[in-house]
């Protein structure tokens, strides 16, 4: 089991980001107030997919997929830009 906390995505992309995951992982994909969570799925394997869904949505330069080891979660940042 994998879990993202996807709370700083606006309400569209959190939503195309559950439906991207879906397809992309063929894995059970529950959503609840910005939590992501995919069963079967390492952290590894979650992280680049919502990597290449950033990407694809030109929302990378904006947003960081951070990895947290010790509660073993992957957390979206948003890019602090000057």
């Amino acid at each position: 089991m994998a879990e993202l906390d996807a709370s700083k995505l606006p309400g569209d992309a959190l939503r195309e980001l559950g439906e991207f995951l879906r397809r992309k992982l063929s894995a059970k994909v529950e959503e609840s107030s910005g939590r992501i969570v995919v069963e079967n799925v390492s952290n590894t394997r979650l992280r680049k997919a919502v990597r290449w869904f950033l990407s694809r949505k030109k929302l990378s330069g904006e947003y960081r997929v951070l990895s947290d080891r010790k509660a073993k979660t992957l957390t979206l940042k948003k890019i602090k830009k000057d």
